[in-house]
């Protein structure tokens, strides 16, 4: 068969191109190391490659995640522990006034001690790590715990009263105000028609389910039923004018309600919401405490405690040298230590999840390397090897394609 030169050319060219080819793909995956440089060096290998980085990214965003939650527990745990203290110096201020050695002064005196406690711990609520609260729940830039003022509103209740008595009692005649601190909810209730100094009234502390007996209405006077709550020396003050238009006494009808608001001295502006963290797909830890859950009584636990209503209390006691009312309320320390001990043990139980879900991982980290390393990483002694092949392919096809050329007429002329 006759073999044309433009044949040959041809079929040199496309040979020594191809060499040439394959002698730069070897040149570039020895020098990135790497098996897969482009997407048509193996399409699924490539998109298998992708999947690992994706998750690899993934692991490290959750390291960065749990590195900075470990900081956010650091901190919580050493609020809390602090917290821990200063309840035993309390205890420890309260136990040495509950006997008979201490007098007035000295109770005065630890009074002011407790005050200080009181600010302490308002001040270890109000953590912050930069400019967010720890203890507010989501309402990361919200102050937690805020005093509450002494004084607040009565709120005049005549739902009581006949219908038609309702639509002529003018209600703003009998303003009156409630001073002090209480978890209590008062109710003064008129028993007894008349004005001020004949008017009889009961008072209740549980809402309206006791009351106290019969007492004189005065123009000021303590709320405070002696058959039910320790008192919270909440004080009532009538506001309304003593007469009325015609210059005749108001009269205080029977039914008449004065209501107190529940009035701690210490209140919660966060909220109950967690903060969630990720630990792996589709999985979130809680991480946070809230203000609510180490100092205030939860209703569904009745041993808890609220340490900033019992703290004043004993402030009160302290003040009007109240031994009896300081023994009562040794026990709500202890109670109050542990609602505290139980929440920093909630807040180390989290901290071992998160250790153990960072070392769940590392693990899995290690392995998407590893499989992603025999993946799309380069064998170099094989490359090594194929590198020399395709090496001496290309200088033979060079030889041989020098031989297949014959010198032209031309060639013998020179």
């Amino acid at each position: 068969m006759r073999v044309t030169d433009l044949t040959k050319q041809t079929a040199i060219l496309r040979n020594i191109q191809s060499n040439a080819e394959r002698l730069q793909t070897l040149q570039e995956t020895m020098a990135s190391g790497r098996r897969i440089n482009r997407l048509s060096d193996d399409p699924i290998g490539a998109v298998q490659a992708q999947d690992f980085r994706t998750k690899l990214s993934f692991f490290d965003m959750l390291k960065h995640i749990m590195a900075q939650t470990f900081i956010w527990l650091d901190r919580t745990e050493s609020e809390m522990a602090h917290v821990g203290d200063l309840l035993r110096q309390a205890k420890t201020l309260i136990l040495a006034q509950a006997n008979d050695s201490s007098d007035e002064n000295s109770r005065r005196v630890t009074a002011g001690e407790l005050q200080g406690i009181t600010d302490a711990l308002v001040e270890a609520g109000n953590t912050r790590i930069g400019k967010i609260y720890v203890f507010s729940g989501s309402k990361t830039f919200t102050k937690p715990l805020v005093h509450n003022i002494a004084v607040q509103s009565a709120v005049v209740n005549a739902e009581s009263l006949a219908p038609d008595l309702q639509f002529l009692l003018d209600t703003d005649q009998f303003q009156a105000t409630f001073e002090g601190f209480s978890l209590h909810p008062y109710i003064v209730r008129i028993v007894r028609e008349g004005e001020i100094g004949r008017a009889h009234f009961v008072v209740s502390d549980d809402g309206g389910s006791t009351w106290s007996k019969e007492k004189t209405l005065l123009p000021e006077f303590e709320v405070f039923n002696e058959d039910g709550q320790p008192t919270d020396k909440v004080m009532l003050t009538l506001m309304g004018a003593d007469t009325d238009k015609l210059g005749e006494p108001i009269v205080y009808p029977v039914g008449l309600e004065f209501r107190f608001q529940s009035n701690p001295p210490i209140r919660y502006e966060g909220n109950d919401d967690k903060r969630l963290i990720p630990t792996s797909e589709g999985a979130l830890q809680p991480i946070n405490l809230t203000a609510r859950e180490i100092f205030f009584r939860d209703a569904n636990d009745p041993d808890s405690v609220h340490i900033f209503d019992m703290l004043f209390s004993l402030r009160r006691a302290l003040l009007d040298n109240d031994r009896a009312a300081l023994e009562e309320r040794l026990q709500e320390l202890d109670d109050a230590f542990e609602q505290v001990l139980n929440k920093r043990a909630d807040t180390g139980a989290v901290r071992k999840e998160l250790e153990d879900q960072l070392d769940k991982l590392s693990d899995r980290e290690f392995n998407n390397v590893s499989q992603l390393s025999e993946l799309e990483d380069l064998d170099f002694p094989a490359a090594v090897v194929e590198m020399n092949l395709a090496d001496v392919r290309n200088r033979a096809t060079l030889d041989t394609s020098a031989r297949l050329i014959q010198p032209s007429l031309l060639n013998f002329l020179r």
